[in-house]
C-alpha cells in the first residue's frame, strides 16, 4: 500500500517533536488523498499530509506550530477547544463531530471531523491525530455480524481473549475477523482501526459502552460461515 506524503513541520517550532516515520501516527498508513494533521497536546500543528494541503491550500510551512482551530470557521472553534480539552483528561479516547474548514482561497468545505488521543504509557495524551473527510465522501463499510461485535469490543478495550470469551470464538477467530476489518480501514494497528470506524459513523459518539450507529447496523450482512471462516471461528 501506498503511503501518504507527510510534511513535517516540527523542526520550525521549538519545542514540537520531529518524527522520521513517514507515518503520520504510529502505524497507521494513509493514502495519498488521505486529509490528516497531528497536534501536540496544545492543539498546535505538528505534521500534515500532502492530501490535506492540497485540500485546503494551507501549505506545511504556514500551518507550522499554529493552532489547528484556527483553519475551522469561528462558530466551531469554541467547540472543538471545548472538546479537545475533555480529550486531554482521558475523559474520552475521542471525538467526533462536523464542521466548517476554511481554505485559502476563502471557501468553507463541510467536513466531517475525527480527533483521537494518541498516549505513551500512561495519559496525558501525548498528542492527537485529527482525521478529515468531505461530508460528502464519507461511505460505511460492510460489515459481518461477527466483525461488527468485534469492532464494538475493540472500541470499548476488549482484548483478544476476552473478545474469544464473549463471541464464543477461538484467538485465531478473532484475529481472522480483526485481520479482516484492519484490511477493509486500510490500517494497521486497532488504534487506528477504531478512530476508522467513529470517522465513517460505523460507531456512534459519546456511546458507552461502544455501539454500532443505527445506519450501520442496517448494513450489516448475516453471518455466513465461508470456508476460512469457518476454519477459524
Amino acid at each position: 500500500m501506498e503511503t501518504a506524503s507527510i510534511t513535517s513541520v516540527a523542526r520550525t517550532e521549538p519545542g514540537l517533536a520531529a518524527g522520521a516515520d513517514p507515518d503520520l501516527i504510529g502505524g497507521l498508513r494513509l493514502r495519498p488523498d488521505a486529509r490528516a494533521l497531528q497536534l501536540d497536546r496544545y492543539g498546535r500543528v505538528v505534521r500534515v499530509s500532502a492530501g490535506l494541503t492540497r485540500w485546503i491550500g494551507w501549505s506545511g510551512a504556514q500551518l507550522a506550530g499554529r493552532p489547528f482551530e484556527l483553519v475551522l470557521h469561528p462558530d466551531r472553534r469554541a467547540w472543538f477547544r471545548h472538546r479537545f480539552s475533555i480529550l486531554l483528561t482521558d475523559a474520552y479516547p475521542h471525538f467526533v463531530g462536523l464542521a466548517e474548514v476554511t481554505t485559502t482561497d476563502g471557501r468553507l468545505a463541510s467536513s466531517h471531523i475525527t480527533a483521537v488521543a494518541v498516549r505513551g504509557t500512561e495519559p496525558p495524551a501525548d498528542s492527537v491525530l485529527v482525521l478529515l473527510t468531505p461530508e460528502n465522501r464519507v461511505r460505511r463499510p460492510q460489515l459481518t455480524e461477527v466483525g461488527a461485535r468485534v469492532l464494538e469490543g475493540l472500541a470499548g478495550g476488549a482484548s483478544t481473549a476476552e473478545l474469544a470469551a464473549s463471541l464464543h470464538l477461538s484467538r485465531k477467530g478473532v484475529e481472522y475477523h480483526v485481520t479482516a476489518l484492519l484490511r477493509q480501514a486500510r490500517v494497521t494497528n486497532r488504534t487506528a482501526l477504531v478512530a476508522w470506524a467513529y470517522h465513517c459513523g460505523v460507531l456512534v459518539p459519546g456511546s458507552w459502552p461502544p455501539r454500532l450507529a443505527p445506519e450501520a447496523r442496517e448494513q450489516v450482512r448475516p453471518r455466513a460461515r465461508t470456508s476460512a471462516a469457518a476454519q477459524h471461528a
